[in-house]
């Protein structure tokens, strides 16, 4: 008898474990930069009421997920703040290039810790940033975060980039970058315009027109082995029409 009980406790416990198991493998995992992080936690909640479909997401730099998943990592939706990034995973033949796709814009602005005596003026070429102030100036790391390659595109148009690179304090993502001047740790930083504008920490100095560096610009794609109806579905929700006004709620273009 109690051999018998056994058998059927073990039975359940392993039919537990296969229902535990199943539920994880209807997950989605979105790989998502961290410039994003309130409007995709926004729709992605939205998505889970919807669908009833648990979406998991990890924040981080561009450049940081793409590494992860070259390593190993496999998420079911890429969204990088550039198109190299997703490239890059392209010819790693980890990303699928037919299901690659621009879904957002941004602007890169000049910011100042709120309580700066610096005051916003209106952009132009005559102005030399090094002079505008004497200390230093955070920024996304470019060699791994798009906002800081962006930002060294626009000193580099500029052509102060040489000068203040002795002033640089790079950071791992743009929030980051941003965290760094509303702390007031630094005279100034370049972040995008869409979280220097929900921070009331910070005030925007000027706006940099989109000549002085690539378009800014947020490309998803599906993993290599991840498509699926569950990746598909919410592939096409994040990219719909009807999530427009999100994306212009938190300061993106579409």
């Amino acid at each position: 008898m109690r051999a018998l009980l056994l058998i059927v406790f073990i039975s359940f416990l392993f039919a537990g474990c296969g229902q535990k198991k199943a539920s994880q493998d209807e997950d989605v995992l979105v790989f998502c930069a961290a410039s994003l992080t309130d409007v995709i936690t926004d729709i992605t909640s939205s998505y889970e009421e919807e669908s009833n479909v648990k979406v998991k997401l990890n924040l981080a730099s561009s450049g940081t997920l793409a590494r992860q998943i070259e390593n190993g990592g496999h998420p079911d939706i890429f969204i990088s703040a550039n198109k190299k990034w997703l490239d890059y995973l392209v010819e790693k033949e980890s990303a699928d290039s037919e299901l690659t796709k621009r879904i957002a814009g941004n602007e890169m602005v000049l910011v100042a810790p709120s309580n700066s005596t610096l005051l916003s003026f209106q952009f132009s070429a005559e102005i030399n940033l090094p002079d505008l102030f004497k200390g230093r100036l955070s920024i996304g790391d470019p060699q791994h975060v798009p906002a800081g390659a962006y930002a060294l595109q626009v000193l580099q148009n500029l052509g102060c980039a040489k000068e203040l690179e002795p002033r640089f304090l790079p950071a791992k993502d743009v929030r980051s970058a941003l965290m760094v001047v509303e702390l007031g740790e630094v005279e100034a930083g370049i972040v995008y315009k869409t979280d220097a504008l929900k921070s009331d920490k910070v005030k925007i100095l000027t706006e940099f027109p989109d000549s002085l560096h690539q378009p800014v610009g947020y490309y998803m794609t599906i993993i290599k082995g991840a498509k699926n109806d569950r990746s598909l579905q919410l592939y096409n929700y994040i990219v719909s029409e009807k999530l427009i006004p999100v994306w212009e709620k938190y300061g993106f273009t579409r």
